[in-house]
């Protein structure tokens, strides 16, 4: 990639997120809205725990669950979705026509929502700590923000093969992405550690970024443990991000490559 294509690739990326971002804080209802539905989810199972007598570690287990379970939602319906709705605004045509990399595109839906989904990951912390008397250590926050960093990388580089589907079979791609969401949510263990599954099933949940990355914060943040307790942890996610990128950008460029051929990147598809 030349300099003028990194420059123009970034620049994307900085105007898009920049829409995005000053769109969600725009309108305080937007905010109070994201937040308070997924809140009661994260209330009702700390009150469930609480009557089941559970052990006031999984308070902890459950608040960063829900912190990190956001990201997902944001990826499946915050950043996939946007391309179905710039389409049915007919805006899309003309990024596909501009200058502007369709990467570039995606990464400033990237940022823009890893950083209006981080406010509001923050929120359920927050009131995990005041309400519920959630304590976490930081003993080991470097490897927590180390293993943070790495699922979310990983996440949003399967965030953007995800988005390709919507180029491809714009509403009809909300299946998927309702076919997502509900597994993941059992798979990844968002409100419960992962070993409470089999062997086999743990296996599989293993190929999930976000399964290995809430592990690894639940160990760091909520256990106190060290490196050498989460460098697999770390190795894991390492290894998945190359492998995520070229299988995300093969997957982008064939859909791609697809819609325009077949002309799915019009209004009249829909």
């Amino acid at each position: 990639m030349s300099r003028r294509e990194l420059r123009l690739l970034l620049k994307t990326a900085f105007a898009r997120g920049y829409i995005r971002i000053k769109g969600n804080f725009r309108d305080p209802t937007i905010i109070l809205w994201d937040i308070t539905f997924p809140m009661l989810m994260l209330v009702t199972i700390l009150y469930t725990y609480h009557a089941l007598g559970a052990p006031p570690i999984y308070n902890g287990f459950v608040v960063l669950g829900s912190a990190m379970m956001a990201f997902w939602i944001n990826i499946l319906w915050g950043m996939g979705n946007t391309l179905y709705w710039e389409k049915e605004l007919g805006l899309l045509e003309a990024y596909m026509v501009s200058p502007s990399p369709l990467e570039g595109l995606l990464l400033g839906l990237t940022w823009g929502g890893m950083t209006v989904t981080m406010s509001r990951s923050i929120i359920f912390v927050i009131v995990g700590i005041l309400f519920f008397g959630v304590e976490f250590n930081l003993s080991a926050i470097s490897e927590t923000a180390l293993i943070f960093l790495l699922t979310l990388i990983a996440l949003y580089f399967m965030g953007i093969a995800i988005s390709g589907l919507y180029l491809m079979y714009s509403r009809t791609a909300w299946r998927t992405a309702e076919l997502l969401t509900e597994p993941v949510y059992f798979l990844s263990g968002a409100y419960y550690p992962i070993q409470v599954f089999p062997a086999s099933v743990q296996m599989i949940a293993s190929l999930i970024p976000l399964t290995i990355g809430l592990d690894g914060v639940r160990r760091t943040l909520v256990m106190g443990e060290g490196f050498p307790n989460v460098a697999t942890h770390i190795i894991l996610l390492l290894s998945m991000i190359p492998i995520l990128l070229i299988v995300s950008e093969k997957v982008l460029n064939y859909l791609v490559t697809k819609s325009k051929k077949e002309g799915r990147l019009l209004l009249r598809w829909m």
